[in-house]
């Protein structure tokens, strides 16, 4: 009568397998969740504006502290920290930057959200500065 079961040699083979996809898998996965969770920027930018017009819809000008739109200093789960860069009566621009485990996201450290003259521009930009809007702000 022969026994059941794996041999320790099949064991390992599984696992030397299992963690070989383990190591290729993973940096894909971080990039992906890294790239999911800019959308929490894009949604405090996003309501950071709606709080600018309905200030300037009482005032002469943008506010320049996020403390005059009742707006928060981080998004909702902390990842980003906001402020507002410029404001005048006429235009302003709202930043997002990573904080924490959100700032391994080199290609979109940062996010930003411009008012000029009733035109909004959407930029971001990586780790050194260089413009990355197309990446940060999918179409």
């Amino acid at each position: 009568m022969k026994a059941g079961g794996f041999s320790l040699i099949e064991v390992m083979a599984t696992l030397a397998i299992a963690a070989v996809l383990a190591v290729l898998t993973l940096p894909g996965f971080r990039a992906q969740v890294l790239k999911g969770r800019r959308a929490e920027a894009r949604d405090a930018l996003h309501a950071a504006q709606l709080a600018q017009e309905r200030f300037r819809s009482r005032a002469p000008r943008y506010a320049d502290r996020l403390e005059d739109l009742g707006q928060p200093p981080m998004s909702r789960s902390g990842l980003y920290r906001l402020r507002i860069v410029q404001a005048e009566a006429t235009r302003y621009t709202v930043e997002a930057v990573a904080q924490g485990s959100q700032a391994a996201d080199r290609r979109c450290r940062i996010l930003t959200l411009r008012m000029d003259l009733g035109a909004v521009h959407l930029g971001g930009a990586d780790e050194h500065g260089v413009d990355q809007s197309g990446a940060c702000w999918p179409q």
